[in-house]
């Protein structure tokens, strides 16, 4: 049993930020073929992953009874990060349905981000609506663009984004905690689009926007830049950035700018708030843009059914209050009894509190070793270091 598999891999990027580092991933590839699709950097084993979805179901089985031996919350459980857990062969195999299951049995709570449109087949929503009725369910729905159009040449085997946002609203009608994640968010495209998008997400029911900028390789903009309505972000490259902060070389992967990333979604937040929605950042560090109380909206979730781990939010939240960045140790010290940390996560698996380790010391080194850093990691509190 590889427990370990159920921990993001620590990064850079990702430690010092998310709270949902706990994922299964029921499949091994994706059949959306989506241009932007940073899975696809990973994903090497051949085939659907039917029959590697059976092993993780065995293992998350196993990990549940060791966690309900113990009486030991969890943080939530991501579904999935690789791949799209409702594409079509979840039809063929039922992997994504049979974890569903399994966390309204063990009561554990589940982040379901999706493109797909299955979730209102009546098998699948009956479970659904069973686990939002025990604040065990969140469901994030992702969205570039409402162009038709547009939206087959990025993602030609998802369903078209109407039909998402037709999900949305029949998912919000049986009270599931319904967010749109605008992810990737590109420019020329969806910051073209946010007014009306932003404006049917509301429609929908949606309680939160998220945004996530695109991060792609750099001989790919010429692609996004033929499609998109404004193309003159990509004709400038200084507006591009190395994604990630740790590469001392030049990088194939970049993202939009700070300047550029900031004007986008002050506009998104300004109709978010306009249209009564919350808005939050994924994994970019503007947190005094949020008005959402959790980036990923797992205070959507029932209280006391989840824990939570030190991430850059607490870092900024304790700056604010007190006026200096902390080390570690002081934030810690802050945190009440939702949060795991520290010694508390020797109690878990050692594999996989091995690696939920891992993401905490890239979180430190930060804070002791590495502040240098915080400049680009926390651009809000970039006055303050």
């Amino acid at each position: 049993m590889d427990l370990g598999s159920f921990v993001i891999n620590p990064s850079i990027n990702v430690s010092p930020y998310c709270y949902s580092i706990l994922r299964i991933e029921p499949y091994l590839n994706c059949e959306h073929g989506c241009l932007y699709c940073f899975g696809c950097w990973y994903r090497v084993k051949p085939g659907d992953g039917g029959e590697a979805g059976l092993n993780v179901i065995r293992d998350f089985r196993g990990l549940l009874n060791f966690l309900r031996k113990r009486n030991l919350k969890t943080m939530p459980f991501r579904l999935s990060t690789l791949v799209d857990p409702f594409q079509p062969m979840e039809e063929k195999h039922g992997i994504s349905k049979r974890i569903m299951e399994l966390c309204l049995k063990y009561e554990v709570p589940l982040i379901i981000n999706t493109k797909a449109t299955l979730l209102l087949r009546e098998d699948i929503l009956n479970v659904l609506t069973k686990l939002s009725s025990k604040g065990l369910i969140i469901v994030q729905v992702s969205l570039s663009t409402i162009n038709a159009k547009i939206a087959s040449i990025l993602e030609p085997n998802a369903p078209p984004p109407m039909e998402r946002l037709d999900m949305s609203e029949k998912l919000s009608r049986e009270n599931v905690p319904l967010i749109v994640r605008l992810q990737p968010f590109i420019p020329g495209i969806t910051d073209y689009e946010v007014e009306d998008i932003v404006r049917l997400a509301h429609y929908a029911g949606a309680k939160q926007i998220i945004v996530e900028a695109l991060r792609d390789e750099m001989a790919k903009l010429q692609i996004y830049r033929e499609i998109a309505y404004e193309k003159s972000v990509y004709d400038n490259l200084s507006l591009w950035l190395h994604y990630s902060p740790s590469v001392e070389v030049s990088s194939k992967i970049v993202r939009p700018s700070v300047e550029w990333r900031l004007k986008a979604y002050t506009n998104t937040k300004n109709l978010c708030e306009k249209h009564g929605l919350e808005f939050s950042t994924c994994k970019e560090g503007f947190y005094n843009y949020h008005t959402a109380k959790n980036c990923c909206g797992m205070h959507y979730l029932e209280d006391g059914k989840y824990l939570l781990r030190p991430t850059l939010h607490e870092v900024w939240t304790y700056c604010e209050r007190r006026g200096s960045i902390p080390g570690f140790d002081d934030v810690a010290a802050s945190l009440t009894d939702a949060y795991l940390f520290g010694d508390g996560v020797r109690r878990y698996p050692k594999a996989l509190g091995k690696k939920v380790l891992s993401h905490e010391k890239i979180l430190r080194e930060i804070l002791y070793e590495r502040r240098d850093m915080m400049r680009i990691l926390l651009p809000s509190l970039s006055q303050q270091i």
